[in-house]
């Protein structure tokens, strides 16, 4: 290598190391921006988280400070009430109250006993009478077989609109049926026989 190549190449050098100072300078301007930009952020996320507990507070405040003029204007309409006695007076009409509704309560439960008694006998009094109506359709059926087992009298003799057939002849009744040896031959006529001639 010669000595007019080396000199070239220190003033090549030389011009190469102002232009890479300069891009390390802007660099690190832009990091020092960046660095300031997170510390930036950093700081708003601590105020939102600030503003966001005094926000909570201040909701907190509001509730009670909602209870306490709900609870004035409460105790108020008692003052102003002219109705109103006192506490007393109240607790009296509570139990008032307490006792009202428990005999209305008594009421329907009476209301509903009596309604499931009056249910059940009418229940008791449906099976007896179904139970009537299957002893008297029981015993209609056991008169049917009975007749029907019973030997029909009217197949054997009477028909209707006919007499009856006499019944047997009762011995040792006077008048009643023949005696013995009694004639037959009607009265008025010879009881002799004739011989023939």
């Amino acid at each position: 290598m010669s000595a007019d190549e080396a000199s070239e190449a220190l003033a090549a050098n030389a011009e190469q190391q102002p232009v890479e100072d300069v891009e390390l300078e802007e660099l690190r301007r832009v990091r020092r921006a960046l660095s300031k930009m997170n510390q930036g952020i950093e700081n708003m996320q601590h105020q939102m988280k600030y503003f966001n507990s005094n926000v909570s507070q201040t909701t907190q405040l509001l509730d009670l400070w909602v209870r306490v003029l709900s609870q004035t204007v409460h105790s108020q309409s008692f003052l102003l009430n002219e109705e109103w006695h006192g506490s007393s007076m109240d607790s009296a009409r509570l139990n008032d109250l307490v006792q009202r509704d428990l005999r209305r309560q008594e009421e329907a439960e009476r209301m509903a006993r009596e309604a499931e008694l009056r249910r059940e006998h009418e229940l008791a009094q449906a099976r007896e009478q179904e139970n009537k109506r299957a002893e008297l359709a029981r015993a209609a059926e056991n008169a049917e077989q009975q007749q029907q087992q019973q030997p029909d009298r009217s197949r054997r003799g009477v028909l209707p609109g006919r007499r009856p057939p006499p019944g047997p002849a009762v011995r040792g009744r006077r008048g009643a049926g023949t005696r013995r040896g009694a004639s037959s031959i009607p009265p008025g006529t010879s009881s002799r026989i004739r011989a023939p001639r």
